[in-house]
Protein backbone atom coordinates (compact mmCIF):
# COMPACT_ATOMS: atom_id res chain seq x y z
CA UNK A 1 0.00 0.00 0.00
CA UNK A 2 1.18 3.35 -1.15
CA UNK A 3 1.66 5.95 1.91
CA UNK A 4 4.33 8.48 2.17
CA UNK A 5 6.33 8.97 4.92
CA UNK A 6 8.06 12.13 4.71
CA UNK A 7 6.35 15.67 6.15
CA UNK A 8 5.51 17.76 3.46
CA UNK A 9 7.27 20.77 4.65
CA UNK A 10 11.10 18.27 3.84
CA UNK A 11 9.84 17.01 0.53
CA UNK A 12 9.30 20.35 -0.47
CA UNK A 13 12.64 21.39 0.95
CA UNK A 14 14.26 18.87 -0.91
CA UNK A 15 12.92 19.38 -4.34
CA UNK A 16 13.84 23.07 -3.44
CA UNK A 17 17.31 22.45 -2.98
CA UNK A 18 17.69 19.50 -5.95
CA UNK A 19 16.12 22.66 -8.04
CA UNK A 20 18.84 24.42 -6.86
CA UNK A 21 21.66 22.13 -7.80
CA UNK A 22 20.29 22.10 -11.43
CA UNK A 23 17.50 19.37 -11.01
CA UNK A 24 19.69 16.43 -11.21
CA UNK A 25 22.21 14.93 -8.58
CA UNK A 26 24.13 11.76 -6.99
CA UNK A 27 21.84 10.58 -4.21
CA UNK A 28 24.94 10.05 -2.29
CA UNK A 29 26.10 13.51 -3.34
CA UNK A 30 22.44 15.23 -2.18
CA UNK A 31 22.41 13.15 1.46
CA UNK A 32 26.39 14.47 1.84
CA UNK A 33 25.99 18.30 1.33
CA UNK A 34 22.48 18.01 3.38
CA UNK A 35 23.81 16.07 6.06
CA UNK A 36 21.00 13.05 5.75
CA UNK A 37 22.28 9.73 6.08
CA UNK A 38 21.10 7.64 3.19
CA UNK A 39 18.29 5.69 5.39
CA UNK A 40 16.81 9.48 5.92
CA UNK A 41 16.57 10.49 2.69
CA UNK A 42 15.08 6.95 1.27
CA UNK A 43 11.58 8.07 2.87
CA UNK A 44 12.19 11.29 0.69
CA UNK A 45 13.01 9.72 -2.53
CA UNK A 46 10.39 7.55 -2.12
CA UNK A 47 7.71 9.83 -1.33
CA UNK A 48 8.73 12.43 -4.36
CA UNK A 49 8.54 9.39 -7.09
CA UNK A 50 5.40 7.85 -5.66
CA UNK A 51 4.12 11.76 -6.42
CA UNK A 52 5.47 12.30 -9.35
CA UNK A 53 7.91 14.53 -8.42
CA UNK A 54 11.21 12.76 -9.16
CA UNK A 55 12.99 10.02 -10.95
CA UNK A 56 15.52 7.73 -9.04
CA UNK A 57 17.61 5.99 -11.60
CA UNK A 58 21.11 4.46 -11.65
CA UNK A 59 21.97 6.58 -7.93
CA UNK A 60 20.67 9.84 -9.50
CA UNK A 61 17.83 11.84 -8.41
CA UNK A 62 16.24 14.21 -10.89
CA UNK A 63 13.09 16.42 -10.61
CA UNK A 64 10.36 15.78 -13.38
CA UNK A 65 8.36 18.18 -15.31
CA UNK A 66 5.94 17.70 -13.04
CA UNK A 67 8.10 18.63 -10.06
CA UNK A 68 9.30 21.38 -11.79
CA UNK A 69 5.94 22.45 -12.48
CA UNK A 70 5.42 22.33 -8.64
CA UNK A 71 8.07 23.75 -7.54
CA UNK A 72 7.58 27.13 -9.88
CA UNK A 73 3.60 26.97 -8.64
CA UNK A 74 2.37 29.76 -5.87
CA UNK A 75 1.60 27.73 -2.22
CA UNK A 76 -1.93 27.72 -3.42
CA UNK A 77 -1.40 26.08 -6.87
CA UNK A 78 0.62 23.72 -5.21
CA UNK A 79 -1.75 22.43 -2.92
CA UNK A 80 -3.78 22.03 -6.13
CA UNK A 81 -1.35 19.87 -7.71
CA UNK A 82 -0.76 17.65 -4.83
CA UNK A 83 -4.44 16.90 -3.95
CA UNK A 84 -4.96 16.43 -7.85
CA UNK A 85 -1.78 13.71 -7.12
CA UNK A 86 -3.14 12.45 -3.58
CA UNK A 87 -6.70 11.60 -4.55
CA UNK A 88 -5.40 9.08 -6.95
CA UNK A 89 -3.13 6.77 -4.65
CA UNK A 90 -4.98 4.10 -3.81
CA UNK A 91 -5.42 4.61 -0.04
CA UNK A 92 -6.96 7.76 -0.43
CA UNK A 93 -9.01 6.55 -3.02
CA UNK A 94 -10.78 4.07 -0.82
CA UNK A 95 -10.74 6.60 2.02
CA UNK A 96 -12.48 9.04 -0.05
CA UNK A 97 -15.16 6.34 -0.90
CA UNK A 98 -15.48 5.17 2.61
CA UNK A 99 -16.11 8.83 3.74
CA UNK A 100 -18.91 9.33 0.55
CA UNK A 101 -20.33 6.13 1.19
CA UNK A 102 -21.11 6.89 5.51
CA UNK A 103 -24.61 8.77 6.22
CA UNK A 104 -23.32 11.24 8.46
CA UNK A 105 -20.84 12.62 5.90
CA UNK A 106 -17.72 11.47 7.97
CA UNK A 107 -16.15 8.28 9.48
CA UNK A 108 -14.10 7.30 12.40
CA UNK A 109 -10.59 6.37 13.34
CA UNK A 110 -12.23 3.19 14.31
CA UNK A 111 -13.93 3.35 10.71
CA UNK A 112 -11.23 3.79 8.49
CA UNK A 113 -8.76 1.31 10.51
CA UNK A 114 -12.16 -1.74 10.44
CA UNK A 115 -12.53 -1.16 6.44
CA UNK A 116 -8.61 -1.49 6.30
CA UNK A 117 -8.49 -4.11 8.38
CA UNK A 118 -11.49 -6.07 6.85
CA UNK A 119 -9.92 -5.59 2.94
CA UNK A 120 -6.60 -7.19 3.86
CA UNK A 121 -4.33 -3.94 3.94
CA UNK A 122 -2.09 -3.77 6.85
CA UNK A 123 -1.17 -0.38 8.74
CA UNK A 124 1.86 0.35 11.00
CA UNK A 125 -0.02 1.64 13.92
CA UNK A 126 2.77 1.42 16.32
CA UNK A 127 3.64 4.57 17.78
CA UNK A 128 7.32 3.83 18.92
CA UNK A 129 9.45 7.27 20.31
CA UNK A 130 6.21 9.39 19.44
CA UNK A 131 6.76 8.93 15.97
CA UNK A 132 4.17 9.10 13.34
CA UNK A 133 2.85 6.16 12.46
CA UNK A 134 0.38 5.18 8.78
CA UNK A 135 -2.66 6.49 10.19
CA UNK A 136 -0.48 9.29 11.25
CA UNK A 137 1.14 9.85 7.96
CA UNK A 138 -2.37 9.49 6.11
CA UNK A 139 -3.96 12.13 7.99
CA UNK A 140 -0.97 14.70 7.20
CA UNK A 141 -0.74 13.97 3.79
CA UNK A 142 -4.84 14.31 3.57
CA UNK A 143 -4.63 17.58 5.33
CA UNK A 144 -1.45 19.17 3.34
CA UNK A 145 -3.23 17.91 -0.21
CA UNK A 146 -6.87 19.58 1.43
CA UNK A 147 -8.79 16.69 1.12
CA UNK A 148 -9.20 15.53 4.41
CA UNK A 149 -10.31 17.48 7.78
CA UNK A 150 -9.62 15.57 10.93
CA UNK A 151 -10.59 16.06 14.60
CA UNK A 152 -8.29 14.53 16.77
CA UNK A 153 -10.82 15.00 20.02
CA UNK A 154 -13.65 13.26 17.95
CA UNK A 155 -11.03 11.07 16.23
CA UNK A 156 -13.69 11.75 13.03
CA UNK A 157 -12.07 11.83 9.65
CA UNK A 158 -14.15 14.29 6.71
CA UNK A 159 -14.07 15.32 3.46
CA UNK A 160 -13.06 19.15 2.67
CA UNK A 161 -14.94 20.93 0.40
CA UNK A 162 -13.01 21.42 -2.69
CA UNK A 163 -11.50 24.81 -3.31
CA UNK A 164 -11.91 26.27 -6.48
Amino acid sequence: MEILKVHYSVLLGFLEVLDDLGGKSDVAEIASKQGLELDDLLPILESGEMLGLVKVQSGDVSITEKGHLFIAASPKVRKKILRDIIVNLDIFRKLIDLIQQSEKGNITKEDFLDFISDNGFALDLSNEDNSFNDFDWIIEWGRQSLILSYDANTETIALRPKAS
